[in-house]
């Protein structure tokens, strides 16, 4: 019974996120995302706009009175609307042809189309944006599945309070983050107990991350979540034996 109450009792530590070491608070100034670079398969919004109003209907794939009237609002927007970057990285937009886009980020496409249109425009001002940030969280999870936030940065806790945050049961030490990059699939994990997580390159998410969230092993083991879970366990588990040995003993 001792044994099973001490491993089945999960502690203040394994459960509180953003830990402080010696409890001091500190000031993280320094952490900032990590620049996006846009890949095979992702969908680009691009707004185009000058003084020229029937120029820019030339280059937008919605006019202005469709997005101010929201004609196709949302993620069905930008699927139906948006540019997809296909399997040479490249975009095609009316007039000005292909453009190179994949391994680039937000600021250099909008250089690059604003350089294009050059030639069409004196003053232009050039809009691009990710089709939001979509991610999938799996395992010890309240509410597993594929999510999308309409931002440009969201932290892994905005991800799992969206997903309903992790289970009682959760191995908050070890959240493995699963991130797509043009150089493959990487693997990495990271302890949300620590306050120092805030530092971390996966403290914010990438569009197309995966969170996998594992359980504790005392869920493995099927072991009580609290003291008084496992102690009731344990005296069930013993009353058992008892009532075997006693029939036994009568037979």
């Amino acid at each position: 019974m001792i044994s099973s109450l001490l491993t089945g009792c999960i502690g203040n530590k394994k459960l509180t996120y953003l830990q402080e070491e010696g409890g001091e608070t500190k000031d993280y100034y320094g952490a900032k995302p990590t620049d996006y670079l846009i890949q095979e398969n992702d969908i680009i919004s691009i707004r185009i706009r000058s003084l020229d109003t029937e120029s820019n209907d030339l280059f937008n794939t919605l006019s202005e009175s469709q997005r101010i009237n929201g004609v196709n609002g949302g993620d069905l927007m930008f699927y139906l609307n948006g540019y997809t970057v296909d399997n040479a990285g490249d975009i095609e937009i009316p007039v000005l042809g292909k453009i190179k886009v994949a391994g680039s980020d937000i600021e250099t496409v909008e250089a690059r189309v604003r350089e294009g249109l050059k030639s069409y425009f004196n003053d232009v001002f050039v809009s691009v944006q990710l089709s939001g940030i979509r991610f999938s969280v799996v395992g010890d999870i309240s509410r597993p599945g594929k999510y999308l936030i309409y931002q440009d940065q969201a932290t892994i806790f905005e991800a799992l309070a969206l997903a309903g945050d992790a289970q009682f049961t959760a191995n908050r030490k070890e959240v493995q983050i699963i991130r797509s990059g043009p150089n493959g699939v990487s693997i990495n994990e990271i302890d949300l107990t620590d306050q120092n997580v805030i530092e971390s390159p996966y403290f914010f998410i990438h569009p197309n991350d995966i969170i996998n969230v594992k359980p504790l092993k005392v869920k493995s083991y099927g072991i009580g979540t609290t003291g008084f879970n496992s102690i009731a366990l344990s005296l069930s588990a013993i009353a058992n034996v008892l009532l075997i040995i006693s029939y036994f003993n009568n037979i």
